[in-house]
């Protein structure tokens, strides 16, 4: 009895497994071949996986190990909100319960396990919406689909890029279950659940899947159902959504608060002004790379479209059906073919991945194929000869493909675009010929071997690092590995307070996250608004959105507690002492430094510190700490002589001083270094040495500036002599677009400050828990201000000797704090801007919707038919808003619009 029991789940399950097992084992087989962790020392990941997934999962593994706050990061951006990246990077998702077995330092290397996990769930999750909606489709039909979508353009695409997006890939599915679920019965509460689930593990693709669902919900009303069901239609989706909405607010509300206050979250144009931007923009204008990423959604259907193409063609006489289908096909390839619709389903911008919700393509083409299918095709049997033909046709082609790519050199985008391309219309050639053809009765399963072969192709070559694609350092590299190796080598010690700082920047952005060790650096895209222009003041450079170590100052590192530097060139033993080397790297201590956190007169909070540079705000905080009236930074106008494309300045410097330099576009003073006409077009040279500048991917670097080091320039140590500063141009023209900025920092003074600082009663004592710090500091009646190194924001709630308190933001990189006289314990409570707000939210959702469902069980809850009426003319009014706004201007401007930007720009 109970063996015949086993065998039944066995049965049931099997179906299921199918598609699973074939995923899996064709991503290991790709895993193996290309030499793919575990299966080699590959790795699977490339750009954003490399720079910030891995590291901000550092930052989940030691959460989910009691290591660290979920909502606050101690370690990047001296103390960053990662409220936002909780949801943006996929964090809460189950998947990631993977990482709690994994060893901290295979967090990279474990990619590649969780994409295999990913796409498994989503060839299963696809086959149970297939086997569902579709039931009397042959069985060979729907694992083939449910294959092609784990497999389709935009996962081995992305997937190898940003693994975050994938959790919301393998989940839709089931999403779309719930959703019609919903619609056939009446019954909202899978989909409530769903939609939450999907909102808390990414609210950016879960936000888009929510517009795709209104979108199709609104084309399913219109044309597929009665109009008196409209109603109830309207009222369960909006419901059902909102409710979703509301069981997630606990991460939405956070996410939202931060957004708003973020380096993301800038003010923008007007929205009139921005959607006339939108609908005269193009796919023309698409670069190569963005060219191969919109295309390529369609890569891996060749069958799928052969199946519509005949299904249109064959029952083109059903009107209503033709018409769903057509509308199903301008939502899902719109945003490919109108950049305007594309750019509104990413709320007006992206950067970098050109269609993020393109799973919805190969969703969508996939439903309409099966749908056709379904009526097309009859499930008729195959020889088992057939079957190993075909099995060895298969394994022929993929292993000639294997040998081909292995050998090629490395090819540039647009020839990959035309290889896909070539391949994509060869093999739908080949669908519709035998789908079309009179000569004999279609059987979808003799073709089974080549759409395993064309899926094969996609993805053999965009698993992993692709070669089509020529890497800029910030994208492909062993940054992690080489934080986790100089965290073992060089015994780093593990702290939120004493920072330490990378110089010339050979570890990346990410790499306090890594180090459990705090710093400035930062690229977790969660800055406050402002922190990267304050700290561009402060003389460190940045990019996008980059906080980077390179640029400052000895001042500036000893007032934010930097007490150790990590680098690969070797730095200044006047600045540095050496403490440890092992292979490249070294680590070293800083010879000046000062306590975490220092007391000044209040007066120096009023001081406006918005439009001053580098120089006015080490000497007003050199005063400030010191009382001395003199300057520590004296601003140097050298003399100078051009010699054609050579500017030659002479500086006498007097007592032991630091020289520092910056050249800033005058055209340009606050655009990233790449757009400007002096990136990389300047070397400069001190006492005919030439000045390191370096980059990442080049320590050795002399070209100023760059993307990651434009700002100061440390120039050495001097003392009672001549300096002769050359600035050698690319071209003579740059000389009158650069404006340099010298300023000498006087050693003497610097060392007087850091000895008074070091007297007991400047002294601070500082500890901290994951999230909380605090800071026992004295205030001695005159100078009762305190400065405390960390990023003022409205998610810390401060306490001086108990009581809370106001708190002021300080040249941007500081918390100011009114103490009392004497002793004061000052303590940081973080706590998120709109977390309890979202919990109550959330709770109060819960609370209703358990509410409903008891109320229910007992006596019907019937709404009234005006609420209904009323969730019918909303939903209705705005899907045609929408549907104008997204899709019909955009298909009237999109041919001008291309002949515009092709003639005129």
């Amino acid at each position: 009895m109970k063996k015949s029991k086993f065998k039944t789940i066995l049965g049931k399950i099997k179906p299921y497994a199918m598609p699973g097992i074939i995923t899996c084992l064709v991503m290991v087989v790709i895993l193996i071949l290309k030499g793919i962790w575990p299966f080699g020392n590959e790795r699977i990941d490339y750009f954003d996986n490399m720079q910030q997934v891995a590291p901000l999962y550092a930052h989940l593994w030691d959460w989910m190990h009691g290591k660290a706050s979920l909502w606050f990061d101690w370690y990047t951006g001296l103390g960053t909100n990662v409220s936002m990246s909780i949801s943006a990077f996929s964090m809460l998702t189950p998947f990631n319960l993977l990482l709690y077995v994994i060893p901290r330092n295979y967090i990279l290397e474990s990619i590649s396990i969780l994409t295999i996990v990913k796409m498994v769930f989503m060839s299963i999750a696809m086959y149970s919406l297939i086997n569902k909606k579709y039931n009397n489709l042959i069985y060979g039909l729907k694992v083939a689909y449910s294959c092609m979508y784990a497999f389709c353009g935009y996962v081995i695409l992305y997937g190898s890029c940003f693994t975050p997006w994938m959790d919301i890939v393998a989940i839709f599915p089931i999403v779309i279950m719930a959703y019609d679920h919903m619609v056939e019965t009446g019954k909202k509460m899978f989909y409530i659940c769903m939609i939450a689930l999907s909102f808390i593990i990414n609210y950016y693709l879960s936000a888009m899947a929510v517009i795709y669902i209104f979108l199709i919900c609104g084309i399913r009303m219109i044309l597929m159902q009665e109009k008196n069901r409209w109603k109830e239609t309207a009222w369960n989706a909006g419901i059902g959504t909102f409710g979703g909405i509301g069981l997630s607010a606990f991460v939405l509300v956070p996410v939202f608060a931060q957004l708003s206050s973020s380096q993301r979250g800038g003010a923008g144009k007007g929205i009139l002004s921005q959607y006339i931007g939108w609908v005269t923009s193009s796919v023309v204008t698409d670069g190569a790379m963005a060219a191969l990423q919109r295309w390529m959604m369609l890569y891996g259907l060749a069958f799928v479209i052969a199946v519509i193409v005949t299904g249109i063609r064959k029952y083109r006489k059903d009107r209503k059906e033709l018409i769903y289908v057509v509308a199903m096909l301008v939502v899902a390839l719109g945003p490919v073919i109108m950049e305007a619709a594309n750019l509104m389903w990413h709320f007006g911008s992206y950067n970098g991945y050109t269609l993020r919700n393109g799973f919805i393509i190969a969703f969508t083409l996939i439903c309409i194929a099966a749908g056709y299918s379904e009526r097309m095709f009859i499930n008729e049997p195959l020889k088992t000869v057939a079957y190993i033909r075909q099995g060895i046709f298969a394994v022929i082609a993929s292993a000639v493909y294997v040998m081909i790519y292995n050998i090629l050199p490395v090819n540039n985008e647009m020839k990959a675009l035309a290889f896909f391309t070539i391949v994509f219309v060869a093999m739908f050639i080949i669908y519709m010929l035998m789908i079309t053809g009179k000569k004999h009765k279609f059987n979808p399963k003799s073709l089974i071997s080549i759409m395993i072969v064309e899926l094969f192709i996609g993805a053999y070559a965009l698993i992993g690092p692709p070669k089509f694609y020529t890497y800029e350092d910030y994208q492909i590299g062993d940054y992690v590995q080489y934080a986790n190796n100089v965290s073992d080598s060089l015994d780093i010690d593990e702290s939120a307070t004493d920072r330490i700082v990378n110089p010339d920047i050979s570890l990346n952005a990410n790499y306090p996250l890594i180090l459990r060790r705090g710093a400035l650096s930062s690229f977790t895209a969660a800055l406050q608004n402002d922190t990267q222009s304050y700290a561009k003041k402060w003389g460190y450079s940045k990019y996008f959105l980059w906080l980077l170590d390179s640029g400052g100052t000895v001042f500036t590192n000893s007032i934010l507690h930097v007490t150790e530097a990590v680098n690969i060139n070797e730095l200044d033993s006047n600045l540095f002492t050496l403490k440890k080397k092992e292979g490249d790297y070294s680590l070293y201590s800083n010879n000046y430094t000062l306590p975490f956190g220092f007391c000044i007169d209040d007066s120096f909070s009023k001081l406006d510190m918005t439009n001053v540079d580098w120089i006015t705000y080490h000497n007003r905080f050199y005063k400030a700490m010191t009382g001395d009236s003199e300057s520590l930074v004296t601003r140097i106008y050298p003399e100078s002589a051009n010699t054609g494309n050579i500017n030659t300045m002479t500086i006498s410097v007097g007592d032991r001083s630091a020289l520092y330099m910056s050249i800033a576009d005058i055209k340009k003073p606050n655009a990233d270094a790449n757009a400007s006409a002096l990136d990389s077009s300047m070397h400069v040279y001190v006492n005919g040495e030439a000045v390191l500048v370096p980059t990442l991917g080049d320590v050795k670097n002399t070209a100023y500036f760059t993307d990651y080091n434009n700002n100061l320039l440390y120039l050495g140590i001097f003392e009672n002599e001549e300096v002769e500063i050359k600035v050698e141009y690319d071209k003579t023209k740059y000389m009158k677009q650069s404006r340099i900025t010298v300023g000498c920092l006087n050693m003497n003074k610097m060392e007087s400050l850091c000895a008074k600082f070091s007297e007991p009663d400047k002294q601070t004592e500082v500890s901290y828990t994951d999230n909380t710090l605090t800071v026992n500091i004295n205030g001695d009646g005159t100078n009762n201000y305190a400065l405390i190194p960390v990023i003022h924001s409205d998610n810390w709630k401060v306490t001086v000797n108990g009581r809370i308190v106001k708190t002021k933001e300080v040249a941007g990189l500081f918390t100011g704090v009114q103490l009392q006289t004497g002793e004061n314990t000052v303590a940081f409570t973080f706590v998120p801007k709109g977390k309890n707000t979202g919990m109550m939210i959330t709770m109060f959702t819960l609370i209703t919707i358990i509410a409903c469902l008891v109320i229910n069980r007992f006596r019907k809850i019937n709404v009234p038919v005006w609420a209904k009426k009323c969730a019918e003319y909303i939903y209705i009014g705005l899907f045609a808003v929408i549907v104008v706004a997204m899709f019909a201007v955009p298909a009237v401007t999109t041919i001008p619009s291309a002949i515009y930007h092709i003639i005129v720009k």
